[in-house]
């Protein structure tokens, strides 16, 4: 009875000497789609530099879902939400009264839901800074 010599992979897992493993076995490609019109309206100068920023700034630079709901201040890796899904209703994409300033977890959270799981009220005035 002859046993085969074994080695370890890369992986931590046993194969006989002068083979590979399985685990460098390709993944199936993913299929490349077109970019939506949201996906075009978020890489625009315009969205990055000028709305979300003033989003952001409107709200305190505080995620309004952590601070409302939760009563806790989140300052890190904020962007702004839109309310009501840009998939459909693109016209309000850079509408301000559309947007709330929510760090990552919170906009993942609420995803595509068409309203708010908290009470937020658009600020009335703010004065934005060029």
């Amino acid at each position: 009875m002859l046993m085969a010599m074994l080695t370890t992979c890369s992986h931590g897992k046993l194969i006989p000497i002068g083979t590979t493993c399985d685990c460098n076995k390709q993944t199936v490609a993913r299929i490349k789609r077109e970019p939506s019109d949201v996906d075009k309206l978020r890489n625009t100068h315009r969205w990055k530099r000028i709305v979300q920023p003033r989003i952001i700034e409107r709200d305190g630079c505080v995620c309004q879902r952590c601070l409302i709901k939760y009563g806790i201040i989140t300052t890190s890796k904020l962007s702004a939400h839109h309310i009501k899904p840009a998939s459909k209703y693109i016209e309000l994409f850079f509408d301000e009264s559309n947007l709330v300033c929510l760090c990552m977890t919170c906009n993942r959270q609420l995803g595509t839901k068409e309203q708010l799981d908290f009470n937020y009220e658009i600020p009335n005035e703010y004065e934005y800074k060029l």
